[in-house]
């Protein structure tokens, strides 16, 4: 699970195209999810399993945002995007907070099935087993360091498609946001996202 988040954000990182930015990261989330079930605690296992149900919502949500800007510029390849935050503020607060719930960032609902995971290697600590103590230790900073280059890769992501500087021509000729149909179930998700974050207990 540890070497899942890593291997795969990493591969995230240096994507220059979102849809292939969002299929890495999808295989970084399933890492928490092995991880969370395999401390064999039950908060951990519980945390693995309210990861799998969080990570549906907002990758749905991210998914839907990156078809979006598809159909509205007709990329989804990173260097040829920019500036649609003006055009796209409905699309854009939902990527903001998918991005965030991905990272684990609180309130949102990512952070706390993140959290959960973490206490579950956290109780690994109070074992007398000294391999397995040091086996959580190194999943526990693996699994934080992937959250923080997860936050990295989304903060890349939306600079480089909604606060850049526009480089697509069909983006500078944008007046106004996709169809209703296309952003309401992207903000209905991310609503879900910070309901599940608030409201988790």
């Amino acid at each position: 699970g540890a070497f899942t988040i890593i291997a795969a954000v990493m591969m995230a990182l240096v994507q220059h195209n979102m849809k292939r930015l969002l299929g890495y990261h999808a295989v970084s989330q399933v890492g928490y999810m092995v991880l969370g079930i395999g401390t064999g605690t039950p908060i951990g296992i519980a945390g693995g399993i309210f990861h799998m149900l969080n990570n549906s919502i907002y990758k749905q949500a991210l998914f839907l945002i990156s078809g979006n800007v598809e159909k509205k510029v007709g990329t989804t390849d990173l260097d040829k995007l920019g500036g649609l935050v003006k055009t796209m503020p409905l699309t854009y607060i939902s990527a903001l907070i998918a991005s965030l719930s991905i990272s684990g960032v609180p309130p949102f609902n990512g952070f706390v099935s993140k959290w959960m995971v973490y206490q579950g290697l956290i109780n690994q600590l109070q074992v007398n087993d000294y391999g397995l103590r040091i086996t959580a230790i190194l999943c526990l900073a693996a699994a934080m360091f992937g959250s923080g280059l997860t936050l990295a890769s989304f903060m890349k992501l939306l600079h480089a498609t909604f606060l850049g500087q526009p480089t697509n021509p069909r983006a500078q000729e944008l007046k106004n946001e996709v169809a209703w149909t296309m952003w309401l179930p992207c903000v209905i998700l991310a609503i879900i996202c910070v309901i599940f974050g608030v409201f988790a207990y």
